[in-house]
């Protein structure tokens, strides 16, 4: 069983070895991180990249008192939400004084031993004393392509259904291999937690299985659900999105937005939520949805990964006997509201 996991991407860019330059994938980069800040006590904090990591941190590093910039290489931040959606994110992270730069290249660091600029393409440099390198993550495949065993998207370890790799005496799991899309119905590589501590513990049921000579288990896929918070912000997703929209051709997919309340606009707290449902235009099976509101809002992604994964459709989730009370939702919960207004 190969379970190399992933690694953190680290560009081949001048000065990425400087002092102050972290990345941020296993536990003892948030140590090493902290360590230096508590040591050095940087000023200016630059994060390339600005994906869910790089968000994250964004506020850390604004609450220990740095300024902060957000570089980007493409035309915005928190490209797993659709456009409308990841603009609420950017204008949340800049109203608490954040900077974001985007559709700008990294082309390398600029520093003695310590780092002290961030070189962009345009020629033009950020000053930095300490830098979060958070452009996404690598399978560690290596070994398995040494063995000339298949690789699928992002050169992940491909696995079928029951999580073989395509020699059937070797399995795979975790962030070093693909992953069965319900949806798509293909392998992916999106390396989530859950995900991966789910395919450890059903490769090992299935080697027990395969050396006993029962049934192997398929491994039930999943849909893509993450979330994360910003500042006060809270952000979550499931299923299937604009950007899968545009790169699958999948023409059949319609979708509605709406704004409602967290709560009822009497309660204290009560504050803008956003709520975006994907459906199929003829079947109206709901295949994916994007929340974004403040306390109270994300977790409502969970009601719709279990629609998702039902296959319910619009008024089956319109007529669900959700909980109302004023300290956790307005009487018509806003997925209600979204559901119904997907309908008409």
């Amino acid at each position: 069983m190969i379970a190399t996991g992933a690694r953190a991407i680290m560009p081949p860019i001048p000065g990425i070895d400087l002092a102050g330059v972290f990345p941020m994938k296993e536990f003892q980069d948030g140590i090493d991180l902290k360590g230096f800040i508590e040591e050095k006590k940087p000023k200016r904090g630059v994060i390339i990249g600005g994906g869910y990591i790089g968000v994250e941190v964004s506020e850390a590093f604004k609450r220990v008192g740095m300024e902060v910039t957000v570089i980007e290489a493409l035309p915005r931040i928190m490209t797993i939400m659709d456009e409308d959606m990841s603009d609420i994110v950017s204008a949340e992270i800049q109203h608490n004084g954040v900077k974001i730069s985007t559709s700008k290249k990294v082309v390398g660091l600029e520093g003695d031993k310590q780092v002290r600029a961030v070189l962009l393409d345009d020629g033009s440099s950020v000053e930095a004393d300490c830098v979060l390198v958070s452009i996404g993550v690598a399978p560690r495949s290596e070994i398995a392509a040494q063995a000339g065993l298949e690789l699928g998207a992002r050169k992940a370890i491909l696995v079928d259904r029951y999580l073989r790799t395509s020699d059937p005496d070797i399995f795979a799991c975790g962030d070093c291999s693909t992953v069965y899309h319900r949806l798509l119905c293909q392998p992916v590589f999106i390396p989530l937690g859950l995900t991966a501590n789910r395919q450890g513990k059903m490769c090992g049921e299935n080697i027990v299985s395969e050396l006993s000579s029962k049934n192997l288990k398929p491994f039930p896929g999943i849909i893509g659900t993450a979330i994360t918070k910003v500042f006060d912000l809270e952000v979550s997703k499931t299923g299937l999105g604009t950007t899968d929209i545009e790169h699958y051709g999948l023409r059949h997919i319609n979708c509605v937005k709406i704004k409602a309340k967290n709560l009822p606009g009497y309660f204290p707290g009560a504050s803008d939520l956003w709520v975006k449902l994907f459906f199929e235009e003829d079947s109206k099976v709901i295949v994916g949805g994007q929340i974004i509101g403040k306390t109270g809002s994300a977790l409502r992604i969970n009601t719709l990964v279990a629609a998702i994964s039902q296959g319910m459709r619009l008024d089956e989730l319109y007529t669900l006997d959700t909980a109302y009370a004023p300290p956790f939702s307005p009487v018509w919960d806003p997925l209600l509201v979204a559901a119904r207004a997907a309908q008409k």
